[in-house]
């Protein structure tokens, strides 16, 4: 390979780096475009790697004249992000797994390719990034912004407003702050897309800064503007309009218009371009033999990690606690009209009192087949209920939630696990990890408590009654067995 010229080298190795990547971490990189293929907030995902590939054909003149040195340093980051994936495969913590998979990539070319050839590319490995979907934890604090906006949009002009949590009523309609009208497909498609302007548009990095903060706080705000449109239509055409799907038609437009604004505006103040002349310094070397030796530490690590998770996610199941086998089992066809969603769980009892129900959700182990904590898990039906109010306390959490009907119910809860119970999901998680990694099985227990609001005086009468289950340590039989 000697006689091939160094820009050859240079995408031969770099080619063959990405390959390896993508055989080592294959399930992880899978399951990643499954989510891309399956969510249109993240559709823009597939465009990551041509852009990614364009930045470095961009510059790749440059490239071609670094000098490939290997960085062993790498190893280190190697290392950490390898025990982050680890943390995240065996909790079932995808966001951190697929996160340490894609950081990973862009450390595999920092080991083999050295400090210069990377300073080179450098935007184009960090903007690799944006392939990880992430983003959709910021949704409840989207929807109460965009609630918020659009109620003080509507106050200040003199429409009658009443807000209920996520429901917003005009005279005529009621309207509701769904997940889709977050804003969050805006806000990550033009987190992305003002990124790369501001790269290519900017020499100083100030004034990327700048640009790129510009591009989170606008469809922030235009996404609040589009939702007050959207209300004043509908209560100015007496609800012929905007009242259905056509409003996500008029988000779309909406949403168009603000990249094009938002362009025009850092347009103004573009940077003349630089003539890319590449340096008279060293070109890449030869691919000798030499050049692969960091694969093999490498391939260790890797290989040393994959094989630890599959041994660690392999344990017997646990076995169902002696205390829940005093209630009834529950099943969907028995419901009323709130109940818990949670997928795919061990067992499912649940206890009445009064009007009072309490309900035990008992995972005898975390796979992917079966997750105490996934987004799909519903402590009520988001298409009937709506949260009004979150508080926490020591040890659960109380929620108020209500309905198009007007009836609001109190709901408190709280996870359990051998070692912790808490309402916060990702302790829970991280916990969970270290159970695997030290061999001990995940098992799991929700404990979900709800009473309409008339059956009790207030919420504090309501958490004293929710505390008799909260106090108890309901740890115990959670270990393995």
């Amino acid at each position: 390979m000697t006689n091939r010229k160094p820009g050859h080298q240079l995408l031969f190795l770099m080619s063959l780096i990405f390959l390896l990547w993508g055989i080592l971490f294959f399930p992880t990189v899978m399951a990643t475009v499954a989510i891309w293929e399956r969510s249109e907030t993240f559709a823009h995902c597939f465009l990551i790697l041509p852009i990614c590939i364009y930045l470095i054909r961009r510059n790749w003149p440059r490239l071609t004249q670094q000098k490939v040195a290997h960085n062993y340093w790498a190893l280190l980051p190697i290392f950490g992000l390898l025990i982050l994936w680890l943390f995240g495969s065996l909790a079932q913590l995808a966001a951190v797994e697929q996160f340490a998979t894609f950081a990973l990539l862009p450390m595999f070319y920092w080991l083999v390719l050295g400090n210069a050839v990377c300073r080179s590319m450098l935007f184009a490995l960090l903007f690799w990034m944006f392939s990880v979907p992430e983003g959709e934890f910021l949704i409840p604090w989207l929807q109460d912004v965009t609630a918020d906006i659009t109620v003080a949009a509507l106050r200040l002009t003199d429409i009658p407003v009443f807000r209920d949590g996520l429901y917003i009523a005009v005279p005529g309609g009621l309207f509701e702050v769904a997940v889709a009208c977050s804003g969050i497909r805006y806000l990550i498609a033009s987190f992305s897309l003002g990124t790369l302007f501001a790269y290519l548009t900017y020499q100083k990095w100030h004034k990327r800064l700048i640009f790129i903060a510009f591009s989170l706080l606008l469809p922030i705000v235009a996404n609040g503007l589009r939702a007050f449109g959207i209300v004043l239509i509908a209560y100015m055409s007496d609800m012929k309009y905007a009242t259905g799907v056509d409003h996500l038609v008029y988000g779309w437009l909406f949403f168009g218009i603000v990249i094009f604004v938002m362009f025009s505006i850092g347009n103004i103040w573009r940077d003349p371009e630089r003539s890319d002349v590449p340096p008279q310094v060293q070109s890449t070397q030869a691919l000798t033999f030499k050049r692969f030796t960091p694969v093999i530490p490498l391939l260790l690590l890797c290989l040393s990690a994959i094989l630890y998770k599959h041994s660690a996610a392999n344990l017997k199941p646990a076995g169902e606690p002696a205390f829940l086998m005093a209630f009834d089992n529950w099943n969907k066809e028995s419901a009323k009209t709130w109940y818990p969603v949670f997928k795919n769980a061990s067992t499912v009892r649940r206890l009445e009192e009064g009007e009072t129900e309490v309900f035990f959700i008992f995972y005898n182990r975390n796979d992917e087949t079966a997750e105490m904590i996934n987004s799909l898990n519903q402590l009520y039906l988001d298409s009937v209920w709506s949260r009004v109010s979150v508080s926490a306390k020591p040890g659960y959490q109380v929620m108020e939630i209500t309905n198009t009907l007007g009836q609001r119910r109190w709901v408190a809860h709280t996870y359990v696990t051998a070692w912790q119970q808490t309402p916060n999901t990702l302790e829970i998680k991280l916990g969970q990890a270290l159970q695997a990694l030290l061999g001990q099985v995940q098992a799991g227990l929700v404990v979900v408590i709800s009473a309409p609001e008339e059956a009790y005086a207030d919420q504090a009468e309501f958490e004293a009654a929710a505390r008799h289950w909260f106090a108890q340590d309901l740890r115990e039989g959670l270990h393995e067995q």
